[in-house]
């Protein structure tokens, strides 16, 4: 039986994810609409490494895999967080709205295989980096050490994926890396986001 605050919490968590997906779908049209023909950025990445467009595939592999791993242990130690974790994301994403539209680059060799619709315009901070490490961060190293190393793993596999498929910038995935670490550094011991954390927050 889901308590009044537990149900405060699921309906707040899906009104910030809804709000996150509506401005990042905003924002990647504000970019194709207001600039067409937005230029490539110099990577010194991209002249060391050789172009596999078919990386795409284990950047989506890799980040369905620590998706797993993070419900995994969600679930079997704290599943009353969700709700928390989801706006967590949602703020992850808003920032990152805002942030794309003032870096509006273009993907370098039409970029990866696999089309995003969300974030196929935008590419600073790179969100599947900083979705990739909050997770990682909620996952813990204390709370599940093994599922934790795996992820890790599985986190340089994605970054590295998407530099040979050319989905992001070097500077994308270190972008995205440092947003996803504010956040959550912001959420678990900041007071940026207090107010909105007590109302997602099992203890109310």
């Amino acid at each position: 039986m889901i308590g009044g605050a537990g149900r405060r919490g699921i309906v707040v968590a899906a009104t910030m994810a809804a709000a996150a997906a509506l401005a990042t779908e905003v924002a990647s049209r504000y970019i194709i609409t207001r600039f067409p023909e937005r230029p490539t950025a110099p990577d010194l990445a991209y002249e060391v490494l050789p172009h596999i467009p078919e990386g795409s595939y284990v950047t989506l592999v890799a980040m369905a895999a620590i998706i797993v791993l993070y419900m995994a242990s969600v679930i079997r130690h704290d599943p009353g967080r969700i709700p928390a974790h989801i706006t967590a994301i949602a703020l992850v994403y808003l920032f990152r709205a805002a942030m794309t539209v003032l870096t509006p680059l273009a993907h370098a060799r039409d970029g990866s295989l696999v089309p995003f619709p969300l974030f196929t315009n935008g590419l600073f901070p790179s969100g599947h980096t900083a979705l990739a490490l909050l997770l990682l961060l909620f996952i813990g190293r204390k709370k599940a050490p093994r599922l934790h190393a795996v992820g890790v793993a599985l986190f340089f596999v994605m970054a590295v994926s998407m530099l040979f498929s050319r989905g992001h910038y070097s500077i994308d995935i270190v972008g995205g890396a440092l947003l996803g670490y504010f956040v959550w550094r912001e959420w678990s011991e900041g007071s940026m986001f207090e107010p909105l954390r007590r109302l997602v927050s099992p203890q109310g």
